[in-house]
């Protein structure tokens, strides 16, 4: 895998310290001119694959054709990131989500399926392996074009620190128990990572397991089907007995519940960027685009839509909504060590698309939600509005939940030995000099958060497990904030060749976060907490009582 990435301050030391470094968020990232010519070369290449599928019929029959899976593979496309001698197209992280975001404005099932693929299949995994038979076997699978998964989830969810599913000790090796569920790509996956529990109690270790799909006991027991990201192969999965060689089980240290490589870490992080990250910024860009197109089409009481206010703020957000995603993503992704940055990327795409597709199904009326198949039945322009709602609602929950993540990224910020400190920071370091007047009025206002958000973190360090709602708030609000103060940078001064974002665009998207981060405050801040846990377990007694709803 070639990274011509850059090390470079992130925000992490400063919300903890409650300072923003105005002249490190300057210092934007810029997009390699090598590895912008080989991801535009990329994007071209993959084009072309595409048009020879239709996304209608993906999400029609539920399936990618195999036909595409084979072009995608002789196109280097199930290797985004690795080496050409692999097989691969060698692209930096950023370049990877671009291919990844482009496939997913034609059909976000097969984005998705080069998501999983270059994210957290075989293909992103093998690079942070050591040196030795595990890797020179997987690396030959990936110059093979293998597709591949990572198999984590179980029936009793994500979230338990150990997974069910066992590796016992064998001659030669391990074998399997247990079940996986929403595994992607698991039901056309020839090799797959799957996550095990060797040993008991105290004892326990987590092992990673590379298995042959091939390999007696292994089953897929069912296709899963979702109301978005139709045509995604994802599978329920059972081992019965599956024996995986001992060189292929990564084995980690007892009673720890870590990946056994830590190198494995930033790599599924990244991954989840790739499967959730990429097709929200696709989703948004495409209802950006479609509600252009139809505020110049239609007319009400003979005027232009365009010309009544709340449209205009409808396509007005849409617009300052995608600029500011594309600031975020760039800023996170086109230099190393930002994972704090990463992490809250996840929902702030996510939650952005979903907002930008509920104002854009909105403003479309009953063409919001009318299926393409009925569209072209009357012969209208087959926006597939109806299909992005859902798919744009699965993204807040793949990858674990949304409020789920809130808490997990916060709680690690809040662990992770930070001293929060709460002196005030000094007027010059935020002067924004090159902003407008409204936007070094924002830029003096996110500065106001973030100093509050480092009090908040003081306060809570002590017991993030213990409050969980107010520390998801705070990783709600830090999200918001990536957002706003990323997209403030790019507007002052632009990271590429490219002109940056008006300062129009910069100041309708802060002026609306700044709601938004408001009310969070007010929960966060609120003196009087409903019984929310007396009245939730009195409700779920009566529902024991009265027994299976019909």
């Amino acid at each position: 895998m070639v990274s011509s990435e850059r090390s470079g301050p992130g925000l992490r030391a400063g919300f903890a310290s409650g300072r923003v470094d105005w002249a490190g968020l300057l210092d934007f990232p810029v997009h390699d001119p090598v590895d912008r010519k080989s991801g535009d070369e990329a994007l071209e290449a993959l084009g072309e694959v595409l048009a020879t599928a239709s996304p209608e019929e993906v999400d029609e029959t539920g399936e990618v054709p195999a036909d595409l899976v084979t072009r995608l593979r002789e196109g280097g496309f199930l290797a985004l990131r690795n080496d050409s001698a692999l097989g691969g197209r060698e692209l930096s992280a950023y370049d990877a989500f671009r291919v990844v975001e482009r496939a997913c404005r034609d059909s976000v099932a097969i984005g998705q399926l080069l998501a999983v693929q270059s994210g957290v299949g075989v293909p992103a995994l093998l690079p942070a392996l050591p040196a030795g038979p595990l890797a020179d076997h997987l690396a030959e699978r990936v110059r093979a074009g293998a597709l591949s998964g990572f198999a984590v989830t179980e029936p009793a969810g994500r979230n338990n620190t150990w997974p069910e599913l066992t590796a016992t000790s064998t001659e030669g090796g391990f074998l399997l128990h247990g079940e996986k569920l929403f595994t992607g790509n698991g039901t056309v996956a020839e090799v797959l990572a799957v996550t095990a529990v060797h040993g008991e109690g105290d004892r326990r270790r987590l092992c990673v397991c590379f298995v042959d799909t091939a390999a007696p006991g292994f089953e897929v027991t069912s296709r899963l089907e979702f109301a978005g990201s139709r045509g995604l192969p994802n599978g329920a999965l059972r081992f019965d007995g599956v024996h995986v060689p001992a060189d292929r089980v990564l084995i980690g240290a007892e009673g720890d519940p870590r990946m056994p490589v830590a190198g494995f870490g930033p790599v599924v992080l990244l991954g989840m960027l790739y499967f959730t990250a990429a097709p929200a910024v696709a989703i948004a860009r495409d209802c950006l685009e479609w509600s252009r197109s139809f505020v110049t089409r239609r007319r009400v009481d003979g005027r232009e839509l365009l010309d009544y206010e709340q449209v205009q703020q409808i396509l007005a957000l849409n617009a300052a909504d995608v600029a500011a995603l594309d600031s975020a993503a760039r800023w996170s992704l086109l230099a190393e060590g930002r994972d704090f940055e990463r992490t809250l990327l996840k929902n702030l795409c996510a939650r952005t698309a979903w907002r930008v597709v509920d104002r854009t199904v909105s403003l479309f009326g009953g063409e919001g939600v009318e299926t393409v198949r009925s569209k072209r039945r009357r012969g209208v322009d087959p926006v597939p509005t109806e299909r992005a709602l859902r798919d744009a609602r699965g993204l807040r929950i793949a990858g674990n939940v949304d409020f789920r993540l809130d808490h997990t990224a916060m709680a690690a910020f809040l662990a992770d030995g930070h001293a929060f400190a709460t002196a005030a920071m000094a007027a010059e370091d935020v002067r924004g000099g090159d902003l407008s007047a409204a936007n070094r009025v924002h830029l003096r206002i996110a500065a106001g958060h973030v100093r509050r958000f480092a009090e908040a973190c003081a306060d809570l360090s002590g017991s993030p497990d213990a409050r969980q709602h107010p520390v998801a708030l705070l990783g709600e609000i830090a999200g918001e904030l990536l957002g706003v103060l990323t997209l403030l940078a790019t507007t002052a001064g632009p990271s590429s060749s490219d002109s940056g974002p008006s300062q129009d665009v910069a100041d309708i998207h802060c002026s609306d976060a700044e709601h938004r981060i408001a009310d969070l405050w007010r929960r966060f801040d609120t003196g009087h907490q409903p019984e929310f846990a007396a009245l939730a377990r009195s409700v779920a007694a009566r529902r024991a009582e009265e027994g299976t709803h019909r």
